[in-house]
């Protein structure tokens, strides 16, 4: 399954951009569950290439679809670029404002329930949308769009921990984990490549946000808000990319891949709320798409 020599990580008839108009209608009719993955055009430090965000979404979402046998599924292009202003000092990012990606996202949602499809999940790889994405979906669900989100290394999050050689046991930025998948998802050179530049990387452990030379963060403490701000002389990364291992990719992901796997069978079979029902006696319910 590598990237370098092939385009999708999935059988055909599970992407959506390989299909014909005629099929898309057939799958449609199959009440299949669409998965949007979002992600990211941002600097990963001088180790990992600005798409990791997107390589990752879509290859996560393909993989879990792929592995979902008892569930009627297609994996939607991808949308590569997301909310990432925080990442503007470094070239190679690339932003949209918050109500343009909000807007993209919306009119991709719309268009895909408008078109017939019962449900659809947004399968995201980029923290900076979480929030957003988290926005948009209660105004979607709330206007009658069966719409949902996750990010792709939520599912597995309790388990990865024991995986991570490194000193942050969850996800960061261009940190062990998303250094370790990119090898993963990666050719033999490519991944080569990425483990001789995260080799020597020391680890960072505290938030970008704090100003070098301080070594407390409050707002970590306290549960609060604040931008991963990664200005001008930051090192780009946020976690331990030196300890990642191709090995250690390859278990990450297949980890990260069952249990996304395993929510999105269980989402596309529960009935759902959905909409306003001011009536006690006549609930408004997404059903199952299978």
């Amino acid at each position: 399954m590598s990237a370098d020599t092939r385009r999708h990580f999935a059988p055909r008839h599970l992407v959506w951009g390989e299909l014909t108009r005629r099929e898309l209608v057939e799958a449609r009719d199959n009440n299949v569950l669409v998965l949007i993955p979002t992600g990211s055009i941002e600097q990963h430090g001088d180790h990992l290439p600005v798409e990791t965000d997107a390589r990752l979404s879509a290859a996560v979402a393909e993989l879990a679809a792929a592995a979902m046998a008892d569930t009627p599924v297609l994996v939607a292009p991808g949308v590569p670029f997301g909310f990432t202003p925080h990442h503007l000092s470094w070239p190679g990012t690339i932003s949209l404002r918050l109500n343009s990606y909000l807007a993209m996202l919306g009119d991709i949602a719309r268009s895909i329930i408008d078109a017939g499809f019962p449900r659809a999940v947004f399968v995201n790889g980029h923290g900076g949308n979480s929030p957003p994405l988290r926005a948009l979906v209660g105004e979607l669900v709330t206007d009658g769009y069966a719409v949902g989100m996750v990010d792709y290394f939520a599912p597995a999050a309790g388990a990865m921990a024991d995986l991570l050689a490194g000193g942050l046991k969850g996800p960061g930025h261009a940190c062990e984990m998303e250094t370790a998948l990119v090898m993963a998802v990666s050719g033999e050179a490519a991944a080569a490549a990425v483990a001789a530049r995260s080799r020597d990387l020391p680890p960072r452990l505290i938030q970008p946000w704090i100003a070098p030379g301080h070594d407390v963060d409050p707002v970590s403490e306290a549960g609060a808000g604040w931008a991963a701000i990664f200005q001008a002389d930051d090192r780009g990364y946020f976690g331990d990319p030196g300890a990642a291992t191709p090995a250690g990719g390859a278990a990450m992901l297949d980890l990260t891949v069952r249990q996304l796997a395993a929510f999105l069978e269980k989402f596309a079979r529960t009935p759902l709320r959905l909409g306003v029902a001011r009536d006690a006696a006549a609930p408004r319910i997404a059903p199952p798409t299978c």
